[in-house]
Order: C-alpha cells, then structure tokens, then sequence
C-alpha cells in the first residue's frame, strides 16, 4: 500500500487502473469485455482475501475477522486511492492517504499479537 502511494511521482499516462476504469465506461454493449474485467477484479479480490486467510492460519490476524471482507476492503483501497491520485492533488497528500491505508491493515496485525 505503501509503495502504491508513491504513484504522483512517477509519469504515467495515467494513473487509474486500467481494470476499473474498464469497469466504469464499459457498457452493456461491451458485455463480454466487461466479464472479463470483472472476473480479473474478482479474481485480485480473492488474493487479497488468501492473504488474509493465510495470515490467520498463522495466528497474525484475529480468526474472528472476515478474510474475504477484508480482502474487498484492500481492493476498495487501492481503487479509491489509485482513483484519488488521478485528481489535481499534490504527492504529499497521495502518500499520507497511502500511509494511512497501510497503518489500518497494520493494526489489524497488531490487535491479533496483543491478545
């Protein structure tokens, strides 16, 4: 997540992933490009989710908490921000947003090693 905010500081065309920028303009005309969007979106989704189960496995992470949840959080994270870049915003702001992202997910970890 962190490194993630670091996306103002490089030149790019743009900054939006191309997935959900798919997501956003195809339209039903499109319905077979948009099945393929949706199946690599989800397909993320569920890495993310693996990850989080994997560190539960591990006693990282509190069992209690929903792994697949979890994982649509991240994706929804990392949407927003990579969204929130493409805006007249300075790098600065990028990164802290980014930050902050990146303590949420930490502290997770840290409530689970507490108890």
């Amino acid at each position: 997540m962190r490194q993630l905010g670091g996306i103002r500081d490089k030149e790019l065309p743009s900054r939006a992933c191309m997935l959900v920028k798919s997501l956003l303009e195809l339209g039903a005309r499109e319905q077979a490009a948009l099945d393929k969007v949706e199946k690599l979106l989800a397909s993320m989704e569920t890495r993310f989710a693996e990850c989080f189960a994997e560190a539960q496995r591990l006693g990282e992470l509190d069992c209690d908490l929903d792994a697949n949840r979890l994982g649509r959080r991240v994706q929804a994270e990392v949407i927003g921000l990579r969204a929130f870049a493409q805006r007249d915003v300075d790098s600065i702001a990028v990164h802290a947003l980014a930050e902050d992202m990146a303590t949420s997910i930490e502290s997770l970890r840290n409530n689970a090693l507490a108890h």
